[in-house]
């Protein structure tokens, strides 16, 4: 049986290049620095081989740390390209890798062409790729950007191989992601206040999943951060559990209340569509939702016109990411009365949204994860939870690394924190939130 081959692909690079267009929000292109092989490591593995390794590059004479290129979202690495210049004179599009977390958003283009870029630059008139007949996200990137096809006449194998290729490049679609709203239009509880913005999730099923988790953003409850929204999302998706985005109102809003009620109707919605076990995950402020629905929760309403709302919103576990879970430790900040309306909240008000305040033996299981210096949310928060939810004999995880910025995400280039994502995937399996 003869060795693969992989598709082989060749575009010029006379003339002008094809047009990127506008960095997406929030993104930049830079060549290798001090986080390259922490990055390119965490993006080869994920889309390739986890034996790969940054070396490979290091060591190739042919490769150059000026030629290998990612794009950044917000301050992580998520996509990277070299331009390769062989001894012989080639050029080569080598190793294109997008983590799977930020898959289908187009991305790939950018580093791409940027390593197109270079080569042009160097002198060259052409450059090649090559890559798998099944990546065909990949494959109508290169054929965009100019690539074509490269075999011999009589090659009836690889002319075949093209042949299934296009075929399937013209029933290829992205997933459509309505958003589902949580109410329906003009029902939404604190409408007005809110400004009129609906509440709503944007789906990401698994076909056989059993469990889903709902993820909530972070962001001070002013804003909702990307990063920590579908690239999550799709993180959850990796080992076989659907996910949902919750996009919840910020302020201006009346009070928690408006966004507990979303994370309630949130989990009740979600079971409604037949899930066994529904979770809740967020972080930063995201983490403080996620702690509120996960500790003051109702068991539906029996007698209630609406059927979802007949539904438990008790979680079958929660999972604060650097949550700021107890309003009572930030007490001495303006936040709590920011978000409450009030700029002495009373007692009462802080413990009521604090969420080690009322964990009891019901409060589901969690999966805690912050970094020691967070310069933002005291690790506090999740050291004072995790001590509620031993004290009430409440099954949970507890991991705190010992550097990190606030605000990490998937914390791609951070070689030890960024284990929290299969940690946590370990922990959603074992809680039964897998494929049947």
């Amino acid at each position: 049986m003869g060795e693969h081959r992989q598709l082989l692909m060749r575009a010029r690079l006379e003339g002008d290049l094809p047009e990127a267009g506008p960095l997406p929000e929030r993104c930049s292109l830079h060549a290798a620095d001090d986080h390259a092989r922490a990055s390119w490591n965490w993006i080869i593995r994920a889309s390739f081989d986890e034996k790969q390794d940054y070396n490979m590059i290091e060591n190739d004479p042919d490769c150059a740390p000026e030629r290998v290129f990612f794009l950044r979202h917000a301050r992580m690495d998520v996509a990277t390209a070299a331009a390769q210049l062989t001894g012989t004179g080639e050029g080569w599009i080598h190793m294109v890798g997008i983590h799977p977390a930020y898959e289908g958003e187009g991305w790939g283009r950018f580093v791409v062409l940027e390593a197109m870029k270079c080569l042009k630059a160097l002198g060259l008139k052409e450059c090649l790729l090559s890559t798998d007949d099944f990546r065909l996200p990949a494959i109508k990137t290169y054929l965009n950007l100019g690539f074509e096809p490269v075999y011999d006449a009589g090659d009836d194998e690889m002319k075949t191989r093209w042949e299934a290729v296009y075929v399937k490049l013209n029933d290829f679609e992205k997933p459509a992601r309505e958003p589902i709203r949580l109410w329906p239009e003009g029902q939404s509880p604190d409408l007005e206040a809110c400004g009129g913005q609906e509440p709503e999730m944007i789906p990401f099923p698994v076909e056989g999943s059993r469990g889903a988790v709902i993820v909530c953003p972070g962001g001070g409850y002013t804003h909702l951060a990307p990063h920590e929204a579908d690239p999550i999302a799709r993180m959850i998706n990796g080992a076989g559990v659907s996910a949902f985005v919750l996009r919840y109102r910020v302020k201006p809003f009346p009070g928690l209340e408006t966004p507990l009620k979303e994370a309630r109707r949130a989990i009740r919605l979600v079971r409604s569509l037949g899930y066994d076990k529904v979770g809740i995950l967020g972080f930063s402020a995201g983490g403080h939702l996620s702690g509120m629905a996960a500790t003051l929760y109702d068991l539906g309403d029996p007698n209630a016109a609406d059927p979802v709302e007949r539904l438990s919103a008790r979680p079958d576990a929660f999972a604060p990411c650097y949550g700021a879970t107890s309003l009572w430790l930030f007490r001495k900040t303006e936040w709590p009365g920011m978000l409450l309306g009030q700029k002495n909240p009373p007692m009462a008000e802080l413990i009521r949204y604090s969420a080690e305040c009322n964990v009891t033996q019901d409060t589901p299981p969690a999966f805690i994860w912050h970094t020691a210096d967070d310069p933002v949310v005291t690790v506090s928060c999740a050291l004072e939870l995790a001590k509620a939810l031993a004290a009430k004999g409440v099954p949970h995880e507890l991991h705190v690394f010992p550097h990190g910025e606030h605000g990490l995400g998937l914390a791609g280039d951070q070689e030890d924190v960024r284990e929290w994502a299969p940690l946590c995937q370990k922990w959603l399996l074992s809680l039964g939130f897998g494929r049947d």
